[in-house]
């Protein structure tokens, strides 16, 4: 294509000169019966046309085409084309052309990292419980990275890095990569190191202990990174894939930054779920106390009325205690001046009696109710 695009501008050029001497030769027979003067000057202008043709063809094949191609490829970055940007036979032009196409790959694997940056902060103030933030995250990377399985394992209070959330692997590899970290796998490596680990061949993985293996997933290159809280790395994102040579060096920025912004994710739901759990605790605490004033508040009212019952009954033996006691000193006169013979005497002393008894009980009301 450059070929035909060059031998086109050659004949171009080459036709004009062709066009500019026939029609100086025209012309010189037309005007030979002018002076040696005005000879002289065609001379001058064919000179001048025959020097300035070349120069005008050199300047358009070797900088105005690559100028061109150059505002074309920057074109195809404003488009977001990413093929690659076809570059002339010059060494220079083609380094600009290959530059243009690296500035336009990475432009696209910014945009992608934004785009990915963006959703997760959206997943953080919409989905506020931590596992939908997590499961919503390693769905999201699975999907824009084409990975075959994706995991974030964190640190539990026991000392076991454990698998939280995940997408492509098996029941079996979940269950054996819960372990401690140590040295001796890739994801120990990279939570105590706070290193990336990039494994693009797993028939050539050296360390003794790997999920991979134990369990024979389907997996030919991972990348280990590690998530950090505040300076403090609480766990590892894993990304991988089933084919050899998946991830690039450039791949080390972006999950790095992705595996920051998870971290903070976590950091905030984690926030949220401690506010969370507060609030329902709080709430129970509130609704306990608030039985117990209940409660409080029944027993008061009870002891209220209660206490308008006994002035109630204080004022009833208040009265009754006058009467008590008039009928008792003549009941008690009566019997004592009754003779002991007498067939009365016998229910007398009942009524001496039992008005003893109300006189007692009359007497212990009206203490109750002064002590009160």
């Amino acid at each position: 294509m450059k070929m035909v695009v060059h031998k086109k501008l050659f004949l171009s050029y080459l036709v004009l000169i062709v066009a500019v001497i026939g029609v100086f030769l025209l012309i010189e027979r037309l005007t030979s019966f002018l002076p040696q003067g005005a000879y002289r000057i065609f001379l001058t202008v064919l000179a001048v046309l025959l020097i300035a043709i070349p120069i005008s063809y050199l300047l358009s094949r070797f900088f105005s085409l690559p100028i061109k191609n150059l505002f074309n490829g920057l074109g195809k970055i404003r488009q977001e084309n990413r093929e690659k940007i076809p570059a002339t036979s010059s060494d220079e032009v083609k380094s600009l052309s290959q530059l243009i196409d690296r500035i336009s790959r990475q432009i696209t694997e910014s945009k992608q990292q934004l785009h990915i940056l963006f959703e997760i902060s959206k997943f953080v103030s919409s989905l506020l419980h931590l596992q939908h933030v997590l499961d919503a995250i390693v769905g999201l990377l699975a999907t824009e990275f084409r990975l075959n399985a994706c995991s974030i394992r964190l640190l539990d209070e026991d000392g076991y890095l454990r698998i939280k959330s995940q997408k492509g692997l098996s029941e079996a590899f979940v269950e054996t990569a819960s372990r401690k970290p140590t040295i001796d796998s890739y994801s120990g490596e990279c939570f105590l190191t706070g290193k990336i680990v990039m494994i693009n061949d797993a028939e050539k993985i050296d360390k003794p202990i790997s999920t991979t293996r134990l369990v024979g997933e389907d997996i030919n290159s991972f990348a280990v990174a590690p998530i950090q809280v505040e300076g403090t790395i609480i766990g590892v994102l894993v990304t991988a894939s089933n084919h050899k040579d998946y991830f690039h060096e450039r791949f080390n920025e972006v999950i790095y930054t992705v595996a920051n912004q998870i971290g903070t994710a976590i950091r905030i739901s984690q926030l949220y779920d401690e506010t969370y759990h507060f609030g329902q605790e709080l709430e129970k605490m509130v609704q306990e106390r608030t039985e117990k004033l209940e409660q409080k508040a029944k027993q008061l009212v009870e002891a209220e009325r209660l206490a308008a019952l006994g002035k109630i009954a204080n004022r009833v033996a208040d009265d009754c205690r006058n009467s008590l006691t008039v009928v008792g000193g003549f009941a008690r006169r009566l019997y004592e001046n009754t003779p002991d013979d007498a067939p009365d005497k016998e229910y007398l002393d009942i009524i001496v009696k039992e008005v003893k008894v109300l006189e007692n009980k009359v007497s212990k009301i009206v203490k109750i109710d002064n002590k009160e």
